[in-house]
Order: structure tokens, then sequence, then C-alpha cells
């Protein structure tokens, strides 16, 4: 994405918005345009603008309507209005709610308006823009296809400062949500990401709250950790079940009192950082077990938001997976491909035991390895092969049942009793299976 600032013209009359774009992009802006207010509220959050430029009069939806609206999802987006001179009043209306300024049609004076821009969007400003990593995450009405109700939720929490904790099965898209959050809030610092289950249990405190030289053999230089680097901004802990209870405990006191010392460190540093964490798990379940901390359960629990797993979004795969393709194709530098009508199918039947994340390998592999203008999905595409099991051949049936036992078996910790439970056989049977084909329980 271009480091240049952003700018979205949403103007009903083509010539004039023509106009504006060509001036703005001489000067190196990059600039969109849209004729539909309505249209521009979708597709905005693709393009994430610095300053928005709009008419006060359009079909459809006024422009004060349009600034409320773009502004509950654009907090720190400027605004420009657009008004004929008999309209002024209006525009000190806008004004009122949020613009910065606003120009009048025909454009009395382009050297004017360019100064006024320049003004808003210094080349400093944009060169440091604290949301290109949000460019990573989707437009929103593919990232919450049928899951408009969180969205709704997303939209009411975001502004405020409230912990956020999202639930939901690995691949399910926690991390692209959280960084919706942030966007979607008034943090004007960096989104900081920390997976505590990719992190050894020795190093993760380092990690998160940072350290100072000497704090430890190989500590030649004083670090800040990611509580620290988070700060002004938001700080995502995806699977948070996976902290000790040491680092658990030092948690508890960021969420308590917003303050911390790093490894080594006598100096008390405060955070203004808001926290959203995830998990997969039962958090509750684990405070019952011992595993987790009740009071910091009660701390990080106070905004809930259960994601569904991509199986219960049957409606919203094929808008995905086209989103997902066109991203490909940019990616990979082919043409979009068409899925065939064999291919949506299995789409909409398979279980997606991995989500989204398996969705996206599997559409790869099918990408490049496509030969047409379609895309046919093939069953050695599948890591988790359920959909094509009825047309394996009769010997495979065994090795079928084994890999299923061991799936089972690795889900539920080497439980025999839950396996048996989900596999719908007895626990005698599992026993027996184990013994015939000498498998190897976690």
């Amino acid at each position: 994405m271009s480091d240049y600032p952003r700018i979205a013209i949403v103007e009903d009359d083509l010539s004039f918005a023509s106009f504006l774009k060509i001036i703005l992009e001489e000067k190196g802006y990059r600039v969109e345009t849209y004729n539909d207010p309505e249209e521009a509220l979708k597709k905005l959050p693709d393009f994430i603008p610095h300053l928005v430029i709009t008419d006060l009069k359009m079909p459809k939806m006024d422009g004060i309507t349009f600034l409320e609206k773009a502004k509950n999802i654009f907090p720190d987006t400027q605004f420009i209005i657009i008004t004929a001179y008999g309209t002024i009043p209006s525009a000190v209306e806008a004004m009122k709610k949020g613009a910065v300024d606003y120009i009048t049609k025909p454009l009395s004076s382009p050297e004017d308006f360019i100064s006024l821009v320049s003004k808003l969007l210094p080349e400093e400003k944009a060169k440091v823009s604290l949301s290109e990593k949000l460019f990573e995450i989707p437009p929103f009405e593919i990232l919450f296809a049928g899951m408009e109700d969180i969205y709704e939720k997303i939209i009411q929490v975001a502004p405020t400062e409230t912990t956020v904790i999202l639930y939901g099965e690995t691949g399910t898209g926690k991390s692209a949500i959280a960084k919706a959050i942030h966007f979607l809030s008034r943090k004007k610092g960096n989104f900081v990401e920390i997976n505590c289950a990719a992190i050894p249990e020795t190093l993760i405190e380092s990690e998160l709250f940072g350290y100072e030289k000497g704090a430890f053999s190989g500590a030649i230089k004083s670090k800040p950790g990611k509580i620290e680097l988070a700060k002004d901004g938001t700080l995502f802990l995806d699977e948070i079940a996976e902290m000790s209870q040491t680092v658990q405990a030092k948690f508890l006191r960021v969420l308590q009192d917003k303050t911390f010392e790093r490894l080594g460190g006598l100096t008390t540093i405060k955070t203004n950082a808001r926290f959203v964490v995830a998990t997969n798990k039962d958090l509750l379940k684990l405070v019952r077990q011992g595993k987790f901390r009740e009071d910091l359960y009660f701390r990080v629990n106070v905004f809930p938001i259960y994601i569904p797993p991509l199986r219960e979004r049957k409606e919203a795969i094929l808008k995905i997976a086209d989103y997902i393709i066109n991203k490909l194709s940019k990616k990979i530098g082919k043409d979009p491909l068409k899925l065939s009508k064999n291919s949506k199918e299995i789409l909409k039947n398979y279980s997606w035991p991995g989500n989204i994340r398996e969705l996206e390998n599997v559409l790869e592999r099918g990408f490049i390895l496509a030969k047409g203008e379609e895309l046919e999905l093939e069953p050695e595409f599948f890591e988790k092969d359920k959909v094509f099991q009825e047309k394996k051949e009769p010997e495979n049936l065994k090795e079928l049942e084994k890999r299923a036992i061991l799936e089972v078996l690795k889900k539920t910790g080497g439980n025999k009793k839950k396996a048996a439970e989900l596999l719908g056989i007895s626990l005698r049977t599992l026993y027996y299976k184990i013994k015939e084909y000498n498998l190897k329980t976690p």
C-alpha cells in the first residue's frame, strides 16, 4: 500500500469529482471517487482514507447523514464538505457534526483547495500512518459476513476502553476482528499483537513486559515489551489461556492499575493501551480446574464475543471464497478464476475444521494448480478429507478408521472416555481398536 495520503471523494457530480481527482493526483495523493454514498460506506473500509471530501446534496443520502455514518466507522478520518454557494449554512451545520472545513463549487481557487488539503494531510503524517497494518484485514462486509450481530456489538464497544475477549476456534479470524476493533476505536497508537501459545513459557514474560540491560543472561541492552509498544494503541493477546500463573498475576495488575515494570527494572511504567484478548478454550472450565486465575477471568471477560466457526456461516462461505480468490490473483499474478459448480457445492458442504485458514489454504492450492478459467477443487486439497470419505475404496476403510481415532484422541488430549463419546462407540470398543491398530495414544 502506498505511503501517500489516501483521499476519498464522494460526489454524484462525476465531472466535478473527476476534476478534484485530477488536481489531487497531480500532487501525489492517492484518490478514489464514489458517486453513490451507500456504495462508499461499503467500500471505504477497504480503502481506509485519511481524508474524505463529500458533497452535501446527493441522491439516496444527504452529506450530513453520510458524514455521521462515516464518522462512526472512521473516527480519526478528517472530512471536508462540498457545498454550493447557496447552502453554506448547511456546511456550517456539517462542521458541527465533525467536518473540519468546506469548499464551494464551482471551485473558485484550486490553489487554495490544495493548500487546505496539504495542511490537513502533511506528508510526514501520511508516511507514519497508524492504520497501514490494517490493510491486511478484509473489508468489513467480508470479515463480518454471516456475523452481522457481531458487527453491531463491535460498533458499540470499539470506541470505549472496555477489555474485549474473543472466543472462537482456531482459524476463525480472531486476529482480524481484533484489528477491526482497533480501527474502529479512538486509539491513535499502534496495533500490537502477541500469540501466547507461540512463545515459550520462559520468554513470554520478557516479551510482554520488556526487560532492562542485565536482567538475565543475554540481556545485553534494554528492550520494551509488547505492552509498552502498544501505548496509546491496542494490545491483542491471542491464546491467553496459555499464560503461566506467574504471567497471569502480573498481567492482572496491568488490567487493574495500568502499571507494570520491565524485568530487572525498578521504574513503574504506566500504560493507557486498550486490551483485546482471545482464546479457543473454555476459560470458565479452566478456572474450575485451577489452570486460570478467577480474578483475571472476571477482568478479561467484561465484553465477550463468540465468533462462530465457518461451518455455521454456510451462506457466507462463497462470498468469503470470492474475496480470497481475488486476493490470490493479485498475490500470485494470475487472472481471477471462477469456482466451478461442483467446487461451490463442496465449499458449502464441507465441515471446515480449520475454518477460514483452511479455506484459504484449499483455495490457494486450487488456484495454483488450475489450468482453465475455472477453479476445480480436488480431494487432495483438503487436509481433513471428511467430505470425500464416501468415495474411498473399501480397502482404505481401516486407514480412515485409524486416522479418525487418532484425530479424536489428539483432540481430547488422550482422554479415551471422551474420545469414545465423540466417536459414538463404547469405551471397550475403543480400547479394542487401539490394540488392533497398535496406536500410540497422546
